[in-house]
């Protein structure tokens, strides 16, 4: 018997998922509270009680998928690195928005690069390198090389490489290595977040194998790839950048896993956000341009999701003002009442029932603010420690308040200085908002013959009571009562939902523009509209819903986005709630290697590898431009972790007439090697 463990750290929640290998089903699963502060305390608390359950010593496999480095990028977080260029411009780099990631990095270039046909356009200057080690004296972490038209010959790259590895010892990104693509600075971009993120994912390696060893599980440790397929702990250590988008990547594979569906759209809508997917015949479309990260365009492959700030989590206000109010969702998540109250019973149900009392209302009614997770406790330090973040006195102020415990935010910021010091900390992570959510309006909805834990219900009632009572811009009431109020919450999230629904089908359709579902038209279709003319708008294609809130809202988007002709086969399959845990271990390993092949004279045909080969005819150079990417594609797929791969290849060329006769311009081989991953 085999067993494969999946980890998948969100915002909300981590999970883990246990499947049986030879008969694909969930054996158990496990959640945990995914802890901000420091993510691998969530990690091990969910891999310890899934595997409560079984037997570790049949864990044959481990798979995690993650969040940390979507997030650094997100956040301008990752270690100090030096990017080194060769034969690009600064106006060059500056478009690619090179200084833009840099932050603490340390920008240089140096002779060197090649020309479109592999030719070296300046000799590389060792010399100057070493000067510039000199200078750097230790102060980086690592490094990044990125050099012109390196994917057609890496020789430069790859000499200062091993000179800088001889002389530091330091990890070394080659950009090459990261993307076959043209387009150095983006190269040279995605090679120095690379750089910045190799601690990082170490970290979590590292954390994840100590974990295994406390549980007494030996198997081998794979990372989810941003194009969701999976890898070796040692592959992801040295090209983390790859794990973009590893999360929301998992979540597709496992809901096609779960629901075997062929073709629709997946959606995956959690604490914090809804992610949106097409899959077609099976394959989930992907990036073309590289994924688009806090900005910042990359070369890294993945899968193409449309992320939205909507999920069970997100924040309420309450906005007249507005264009989609007086209720505004998200996009930033809050702790929601109900949870909060688990913890912190007599304070929220106080500072609510004190706050219904009072008049007049307040603008501030039914929100808390929450201390984050410290990194330590020193009872000397009132900022109750802030990871080495610098406050001021009022961003200081309140810290000290929270650090008692949570506080409404009337009683510790009465002026428009001391709130905007509050949205300081949230934006640095310092401190979090506990407000009404969609979670919330679930809780006040449910049955009252729902079993519940204490004080959930009465939080959600509450707050909704605090929040409805607000007025309108003609002074009405926002609604009549609590559970009125939690009914519009939940339609304001299925409205919003199914607009981006239908936004992204019309794109994947080839109908692009923005807000194409919110028009007077798309509206009219939706609603069966019979007049002069007849309109129907609907999806025709099924609807996967994972996450833990699926249940409750995916199957209300189905039935507004049905139209009078749609298919409204929304799809929530069983274990729906750890489907990206699941899509951590179903994937595959896969490697893709490609070569180009030009002329850069008559009758000579070279093969743009390390050896930069020429040979007197296209078949000639095709042939062993396939043998030796055959032999790359299946070290890399082993290095990664597979195990007896199998190749494919794809074949294309640019011709062009020249004075009437056929003229080969460039052609391109790519071999891909996939195999599932070797287990113990």
């Amino acid at each position: 018997m085999a067993y494969l463990l999946g980890i998948d750290t969100g915002g909300t929640f981590t999970d883990a998922a246990i499947l049986d290998e030879a008969t694909e089903t969930v054996v158990a699963k496990a959640k945990a509270p995914t802890t901000h502060g420091d993510l691998l305390i969530g990690v091990r608390e969910a891999m310890a009680a899934a595997t409560a359950q079984i037997d570790v010593a049949d864990v044959a496999l481990v798979s995690v998928s993650t969040t940390l480095a979507t997030n650094a990028l997100v956040e301008g977080t990752g270690e100090p690195a030096c990017l080194i260029t060769m034969g690009f411009s600064a106006l060059e780099l500056e478009k690619a928005g090179v200084a833009d990631v840099a932050g603490d990095c340390v920008l240089r270039s140096l002779n060197g690069g090649h020309n479109a046909h592999g030719g070296a356009i300046a000799d590389l200057d060792l010399a100057e390198a070493d000067r510039l080690l000199d200078e750097l004296d230790g102060s980086v972490s690592g490094f990044a090389i990125a050099s012109q038209f390196s994917v057609r010959n890496p020789a430069h790259e790859l000499a200062l490489r091993d000179h800088i590895v001889e002389q530091t010892g330091k990890p070394v990104t080659c950009s090459h290595e990261l993307s076959a693509q043209l387009g150095g600075p983006r190269r040279a971009l995605t090679a120095l977040l690379n750089a910045r993120l190799i601690g990082m994912i170490a970290h979590l390696i590292d954390a994840v194998q100590q974990s295994m060893l406390a549980l007494s599980i030996d198997a081998p440790l794979m990372i989810v790839r941003g194009n969701g397929t999976l890898v070796s702990a040692a592959f992801a250590a040295k090209r983390p950048i790859e794990t973009v988008l590893s999360g929301p990547a998992a979540s597709v594979i496992g809901a096609q896993h779960l629901a075997a569906v062929d073709s629709g759209l997946i959606i995956d809508i959690g604490g914090t956000t809804t992610d949106i997917a097409v899959v077609a015949e099976g394959i989930a479309n992907t990036t073309v341009s590289g994924a688009l990260v806090a900005g910042h365009r990359t070369m890294v492959e993945a899968v193409d999701m449309v992320t939205v700030g909507i999920g069970g989590d997100s924040e309420i206000r309450i906005d007249s003002r507005a264009k989609e109010g007086p209720i505004v969702l998200g996009p930033q998540r809050a702790i929601p009442l109900s949870r909060l109250a688990l913890d912190h019973f007599d304070l929220v149900i106080d500072t609510l029932e004190r706050q219904l009392r009072e008049a007049p209302r307040q603008a501030t009614d039914a929100r808390l603010l929450v201390l984050v997770a410290a990194d330590h406790d020193d009872p000397d330090d009132p900022s109750g420690g802030t990871r080495g973040e610098v406050l001021d006195e009022r961003e200081a102020a309140i810290i000290a308040a929270l650090a008692e415990g949570p506080r409404p935010v009337a009683a510790i910021a009465a002026t428009g200085l001391q709130i905007n010091a509050i949205e300081r900390l949230r934006n640095r992570g310092l401190v979090r908002v506990a407000t009404f959510t969609p979670t919330d309006a679930l809780e006040l909805l449910r049955p009252a013959d729902q079993a519940r834990p204490k004080g959930e219900h009465q939080a959600a009632l509450l707050g909704a009571q605090a929040l409805a009572r607000q007025t309108r811009s003609n002074g009405a009431l926002i609604a009549a009562n609590a559970d009125a109020f939690a009914q519009m919450v939940l339609d304001q999230l299925v409205r919003e939902a199914s607009d981006v629904v239908l936004d992204v089908a019309l794109g994947a359709d080839g109908f692009a523009g923005s807000e194409l579902s919110r028009s007077a038209l798309a509206t009219a279709g939706i609603a069966g509209h019979r007049g002069l003319v007849s309109v129907d708008v609907s999806l025709a294609a099924p609807i996967v819903a994972i996450g833990a809130p699926a249940h409750a809202y995916l199957p209300l988007v189905g039935e507004q986005v049905a139209g009078t002709n749609g298919v409204n086969g929304v799809v929530v399959p069983e274990h729906a709630d750890v489907a990206n845990a699941i899509g951590s271990v179903v994937g595959q390993v896969r490697m893709v290697r490609e070569a180009t092949v030009s002329q850069p004279s008559k009758g000579q045909f070279r093969v743009h590898l390390d050896d930069q080969v020429a040979y007197g005819s296209v078949e000639r150079a095709k042939e062993a431009a396939l043998v030796r990417l055959i032999e790359l594609a299946t070290a890399d797929a082993l290095a990664a972790g597979a195990i007896d791969p199998t190749i494919s290849e794809n074949w294309t060329e640019v011709r062009a007439t020249v004075e009437g006769k056929d003229v080969f311009v460039d052609g391109r081989m790519v071999v891909v090697a996939t195999g599932r991953p070797q287990y113990r």
